[in-house]
């Protein structure tokens, strides 16, 4: 899936103050942390900086050429949401490659144990039945002897 096409459809069709995204964040292979990113929309971001607040400040050199402050901000804030769903994408997917893992190992020693009861079980078996021959075998020599 292309993230960047499935944020720019979101980004057009959806009307939105702040988005809030949530998904899984790979913290080991045995463990993740459900998280939630926001992001605000461009508008916000723009009407913020407008307004004198903190959210927008730019300095003088990181503006260049013909585009003012809020198109700055509105390219800026697109930018976020891109990165923030592309993040998303892949925090979920090293997750659910960790619980794959996790799986998988767990399977393994399940099945070699598993493995382990059955062969203990065949020798067990094959034992008594050696056994219970050689007793017959004995008990016909001695009757023949006797």
């Amino acid at each position: 899936m292309n993230v960047s096409i499935l944020a720019d459809e979101i980004l057009k069709k959806v009307e939105y103050n702040a988005l809030r995204i949530v998904f899984n964040k790979f913290h080991s292979v045995v463990s993740f942390v459900p998280t939630v990113s926001t992001v605000l929309s461009p508008e916000i971001v723009e009407r913020e900086s407008e307004s004198g607040g903190k959210l927008g400040e730019l300095d003088p050199y990181e503006v260049e050429g013909d585009e003012t402050k809020g198109e700055i901000l509105q390219n800026l804030a697109k930018f976020q949401f891109s990165y923030v769903m592309f993040n998303a994408v892949l925090e979920n997917a090293c997750s659910e490659q960790g619980a794959r893992i996790s799986a998988m190992d767990s399977s393994s020693r399940n099945v070699g144990d598993m493995l382990d009861r059955l062969t203990l079980t065949y020798n067990r078996t094959r034992q008594a039945s050696i056994t219970k021959e050689l007793i017959e075998i004995i008990s016909r020599a001695s009757a023949l002897e006797g």
